[in-house]
């Protein structure tokens, strides 16, 4: 392709375009004179703009509906909100309410647990002192509710040689 050069080769002579609009206007005016009426070119009647609407809507068919006015429900709507924030406030309240905790919420092991990781250095005959003998019966310290068969399984798993307890066992627990 050809290179197209950068300089442009049409020129305008110099102040040809000062004054162009008024030179163009003056121009029409003396050469177009006779064509152009001085008149505006449309006219609309008198009453033509008041009448309008009603002639359109009379050849389209539509009439005019009346306007019905709904009844206002601020009211209930007030009172909606405001039941529905005593009822949440009443909620509320109720859950952030901590649940009074007494001594029987609290499990034997939980006891245990508290005793074991304290070091109260108590000895046992501090921790008698503090318990109370009087309504105790012997019975209940004796009396383990196991029976022998129990017993023995438990020291048949845990003892190597049963020999040593001195005990005569039966084919039974064999």
């Amino acid at each position: 392709m050809k290179k197209i050069p950068k300089r442009t080769v049409f020129k305008t002579p110099p102040g040809y375009f000062e004054g162009l609009a008024e030179r163009i206007q003056d121009r029409m005016q003396e050469e177009n004179a006779s064509k152009f009426s001085k008149e505006e070119g449309f006219t609309v009647p008198e009453t033509y703009f008041e009448d309008l609407e009603k002639k359109i809507l009379q050849k389209s068919g539509v009439q005019e509906t009346p306007v019905i006015r709904l009844k206002s429900y601020k009211n209930y709507m007030y009172a909606a909100a405001a039941v529905a924030a005593i009822f949440v406030l009443v909620v509320g309240l109720k859950w952030n309410q901590p649940r009074a905790l007494s001594f029987d919420d609290l499990g034997e092991g939980d006891i245990t647990s508290y005793f074991e990781s304290q070091e109260l250095q108590l000895s046992s005959y501090e921790i008698a002192e503090v318990i109370p003998v009087t309504n105790l019966d012997i019975n209940e310290f004796i009396e383990t509710g196991m029976d022998d068969q129990h017993i023995m399984d438990y020291l048949e798993e845990t003892i190597d040689d049963l020999d040593e307890f001195n005990i005569d066992l039966d084919e039974a627990y064999q």
